[in-house]
């Protein structure tokens, strides 16, 4: 007996542990996987499904898409599409991979790589919807961004939706640098007028590649996601999408020493070496050092008669691989001069097929200075990034998705101008060619943040009112129609950050229309500001706070940090009005995610997150949060239009009983203010009525 008891303690340990590890999710972002599956299933219920994936398509707690929807009996997956690495990523890039069928799901898996990469019609015929699920690197040279666009194509010519489920860029979303694709050189590593960093996600880009090609797309986006997030600040697990990208290192440093492909110059260790023969690697090393790059250094190292140097990232955050690339490049064609490929009218090099140009080569033959080469595409970039904002989903507040991103533009006959393309320098060289691509027609801006649905509090009793200073009137709360639970719809107008030089132009509006509103106050904007503030609630409005920072790393590293900020943000308003606030919005919504990253790990932790104590001492307080089911998409960006604005409202209001909806009347919040005359008049002609939330009515903390 004493033999057996110590087998069935392991027994009783193995049963408890989950097959696969833990299933705690620590990650700070949801995948648009995980949200597919809780909030979007309507999508694909009912749907024979298609799925292009491979061993990275894995929701964010490591459980593969494939599995998901094998597992789910309202839908059905009746063919996979693997990318050239294959389903599992081992397969070698550039080697054809037959069709065959899964030897354990007995349904067609078909290979799509550089030989074989538009789907047939065949391998479509039985698919109701294509789901992508792909993990991006951040490059444009990635092939997996040319198989996203190369499926969009074939489903729009054939008549089948498209949902591409989005994945964060590796690199973030403000990195944008490096030359631009030119239209003559598009080819397998080149899919788009991209450069060669393009700060997009997997959905953000199909959005992009859309505006062209005219699919039925649908993109799920992430929750919690920011565009300065890197794959590091997201918690999740990085799985290669590659065998030459084992790790997010090798991600990073391909694109600073990958570019060199089809040179002389060579890479190592996984991208994180970079040199060539007649390289003097302590010269290469000094050269490189002294140019300032942000976030790496460069140490000396030989390998054989080959001088180089290694990359020793010291800030993800700071490091730019483009930048790098384009000065690694310059610098070790100053020491060696090595011999630029020359792309002819049959051929185009790989080198200047990586670059997406055949500039670059030129100017590497030149010896001109990385600055003068990154000054050459500077005004192209600038281009690009306008460019690319109508196609944004993120912004710099954690993405709560209210409904999917559905994108069918009607694609204009009209060539789009192409980017200036500059002549060669000598008649040996390709010139690219001048078929521009179809045009860019004019599409709302895609992607409405919104808010999921928070769980629902312990009803707070109501906090008695403050007694005002001596000299000033008690305040009288404004009379509001009764609501009538049977018939009534009613919308409460909110107004976050301010207030702000734009808060009287929101004031003009209402007080014309006869609405009131609820406006929550950064107690940091209050100073310079008091006698608006007094305005808004002689006018009838209601006022709460929102912290006195709006700063996350403060707000959210504890419960004890998050009261001190927010009572010092309600003394502020005190001190101008002489009134209290007992409502409060929390930053990002009271079910961000974004707090899991900034939370002090020495007190809390996936089980017991800093957001579960901030709520129980709220409750304990008698303080009422308020949340948001309608936004005007404000939040994303300041480079927002009122017909924007205004749009998004629109998406979104469908015949609700109760909606609250969150704008904005921080300074930089202009276009909020010129779209609200249109937005009353759009929910009053949809039957809302207008109402100032109190304290006494905590449901709407919870709407649906």
């Amino acid at each position: 007996m004493k033999k057996i008891i110590p087998f069935l303690i392991l027994a009783l340990i193995l049963s408890m542990i989950p097959p696969g590890g833990s299933s705690a999710n620590t990650a700070a972002i949801q995948l648009g996987s995980d949200v597919l599956f809780d909030q979007f299933h309507s999508l694909i219920d009912g749907k024979k499904v298609g799925l292009v994936t491979n061993q990275s398509g894995v929701n964010s707690l490591g459980v593969s898409t494939i599995d998901l929807l094998r597992r789910d009996r309202s839908v059905s997956l009746v063919s996979l599409f693997a990318t050239e690495n294959g389903l599992d990523g081992k397969g070698e890039a550039g080697k054809p991979v037959v069709t065959y069928k899964h030897p354990v799901y007995g349904i067609p898996v078909y290979s799509l790589n550089e030989t074989s990469r538009v789907p047939t019609q065949e391998m479509y015929a039985h698919l109701d919807v294509l789901v992508i699920d792909l993990q991006d690197t951040g490059a444009r040279t990635n092939p997996y961004i040319t198989t996203l666009r190369d499926c969009m194509t074939a489903a729009k010519q054939l008549g089948k939706p498209v949902i591409v489920l989005d994945r964060p860029n590796p690199l973030g979303g403000k990195l944008v640098d490096g030359p631009l694709l030119e239209p003559g050189f598009v080819s397998y590593i080149g899919a788009d007028t991209l450069p060669m960093a393009h700060g997009m996600t997997i959905g953000e880009l199909s959005l992009f590649f859309n505006r062209n090609i005219g699919a039925d797309l649908t993109v799920v986006p992430m929750q919690g996601y920011t565009r300065s997030m890197l794959f590091q600040d997201t918690g999740l697990t990085w799985l290669p999408n590659a065998s030459h990208l084992p790790s997010l290192t090798a991600v990073f440093g391909y694109m600073a020493t990958g570019v060199s492909e089809g040179t002389v110059l060579r890479q190592e260790d996984n991208y994180s070496w970079v040199g060539g023969e007649g390289i003097v690697a302590s010269q290469y090393a000094d050269l490189l050092n002294a140019s300032l790059l942000p976030g790496v250094v460069f140490l000396p190292e030989t390998k054989g008669t080959a001088g180089g140097v290694r990359l020793q990232i010291t800030d993800p955050h700071l490091f730019n691989p483009a930048k790098t690339g384009m000065y690694a490049l310059a610098l070790a064609r100053q020491l060696n001069h090595f011999p630029i490929p020359k792309s002819s009218e049959k051929e185009i090099t790989l080198f200047d097929r990586m670059m997406g140009t055949n500039k670059i080569g030129i100017e590497l033959e030149q010896e001109k200075k990385p600055q003068d080469i990154e000054a050459s595409y500077a005004e192209q970039l600038v281009r690009f990034k306008e460019q690319r904002k109508s196609f944004l989903i993120y912004g710099d507040e954690p993405y709560q998705p209210l409904m999917p991103i559905h994108n069918k533009p009607t694609v204009s006959p009209q060539p789009e101008k192409p980017l200036p393309v500059v002549k060669p320098a000598t008649p040996t060289e390709t010139k690219p060619a001048t078929t521009g691509k179809p045009g860019t027609p004019s599409t709302p801006k895609p992607g409405t943040p919104g808010t999921s649905v928070p769980a629902k509090p312990t009803q707070p009793a109501v906090k008695p009112p403050v007694t005002p200073p001596a000299g000033k009137p008690p305040v009288t709360p404004p009379a509001t129609k009764p609501a009538n639970p049977a018939t009534d719809k009613v919308a409460y107008l909110t107004f976050d950050d301010g207030p702000s030089p734009v808060t009287p132009q929101v004031l003009d509006t209402l007080k014309k229309f006869g609405v009131k509103a609820t406006f929550f106050i950064v107690g940091r904007s209050v100073a310079g500001h008091e006698a608006i503030l007094k305005r808004t609630l002689a006018e009838g409005h209601a006022i709460g706070g929102h912290t006195y920072s709006h700063d996350y790393r403060i707000v959210y590293k504890s419960m004890e940090a998050f009261f001190a900020d927010l009572e010092r943000g309600n003394d502020m308003i005190e001190k101008a009005i002489g009134m209290r606030p007992t409502i409060f919005r929390y930053p990002g919504g009271s079910t961000n995610t974004v707090s899991h990253k900034y939370q002090d790990p020495k007190v809390y932790n996936q089980s017991h997150p800093v957001m579960n104590a901030i709520k129980a001492e709220a409750n304990k307080r008698e303080y009422t949060f308020i949340d948001w089911n309608v936004t005007n998409g404000d939040a994303r960006s300041n480079k927002y239009t009122a017909q924007g604005a205004l749009a998004n409202i629109k998406q979104q209001v469908k015949s609700q009983k109760e909606i609250v909806i969150l704008m904005h009347d921080a300074s930089t919040k202009g276009p909020t203010a010129q779209a609200l005359p249109e937005v009353i008049t759009f929910l009053k002609s949809k039957g809302y009525r207008f109402d100032v939330i109190k304290p006494d009515h905590p449901t709407v903390s919870t709407v649906k």
